[in-house]
């Protein structure tokens, strides 16, 4: 998002340039504004809701909060085939969480929040 104000400047600055300068500046709010209203809304009550995803609570395990280099291995090269995932490139910040149901196949949930402890803390009281 950083580059677009520069990149849309360059590319339109030959066309016209005072529809250069709108556009740099449009551009970027825009970028943000999408961004903003097209993020998941995680949702927890008697199951956790995030996307497309949908699991009852009583068929979760524990929950962890991943940041740093645990949370760059788990969706990366630790990423299981069997795992569903919510992951937003620019949030820093991941939670972990189990599927414990026998008839799953879903090994574990990963989803992307700038909130984990609070997140991890909601399933775990809920799911007990």
């Amino acid at each position: 998002m950083s580059l677009s104000a520069p990149l849309v400047l360059l590319s339109l600055l030959p066309v016209s340039q005072p529809v250069a300068i709108v556009m740099a500046v449009l551009v970027p709010i825009g970028l943000a504004l999408l961004s903003i209203f097209t993020a998941p809304i995680i949702q927890v009550s008697e199951s956790i809701r995030v996307g497309r995803i949908n699991v009852p609570l009583n068929a979760l395990g524990e929950a962890i909060g991943l940041e740093g280099e645990r949370m760059k291995t788990e969706r990366g090269p630790g990423l299981s085939p069997a795992a569903q995932f919510v992951i937003r490139g620019d949030i820093k910040f991941m939670v972990k969480v189990a599927v414990t149901d026998p008839n799953d196949p879903t090994a574990y949930l990963l989803i992307s929040t700038r909130n984990p402890a609070e997140l991890a803390s909601a399933i775990n009281a809920n799911g007990s």
